[in-house]
């Protein structure tokens, strides 16, 4: 159960804070909601049903900085993602952003990087549904990134190649 002034990750809503549990009528009856406002989307607010738990299974806790740092020093050995059906991929790939998985997420940002890389070097470019997928796996990353390491998200790429550079 999630509590006032909970900050958690939900979904492709990231990093949010719990502000209120409140009660609001749906369809004639009064059902309760967590009062949700992502940090880094200050006009965005989110009720989450209290009792739905397919929804409540998209909420995690915020990583903390050892598992961003595992997660970063982890990139190398990620295993790539690619799915040849166009379909098929979409929707695997709209789970992976839905489900908040940083594990996932840097695999698919992985996977998305260098099949980019590899269009690049043939002169070629990526679908817009692939961009606007990495686009979005790299907003949920580098929002809870920041939050956690106290930076701006535009400052996470730069952390992140620091951090490789290291190891």
């Amino acid at each position: 159960m999630l509590a006032v002034n909970d900050t958690v990750h939900y979904g492709m809503d990231g990093v949010c804070r719990v502000t209120d549990i409140v009660s609001r009528k749906v369809d004639g009856r009064v059902r309760r909601f967590y009062e949700l406002h992502p940090y880094f989307r200050k006009n965005i607010v989110v009720f989450l049903p209290v009792d739905n738990d397919q929804l409540l299974s998209r909420v995690r806790p915020v990583l903390d900085k050892k598992e961003i740092l595992s997660a970063i020093h982890g990139i190398n050995e990620a295993e790539c993602i690619w799915i040849d059906q166009e379909n098929a991929r979409r929707e695997t790939y709209q789970l992976i952003l839905r489900s908040g998985d940083h594990k996932q997420l840097v695999r698919l940002i992985k996977t998305l990087t260098e099949r980019r890389s590899s269009l690049n070097e043939d002169g070629k470019k990526m679908r817009s549904a692939d961009s606007a997928c990495l686009k979005e796996a790299e907003r949920l990353l580098h929002e809870e990134f920041a939050f956690v390491l106290g930076i701006e998200p535009d400052a996470v790429p730069a952390f992140i190649r620091k951090n490789l550079s290291e190891e």
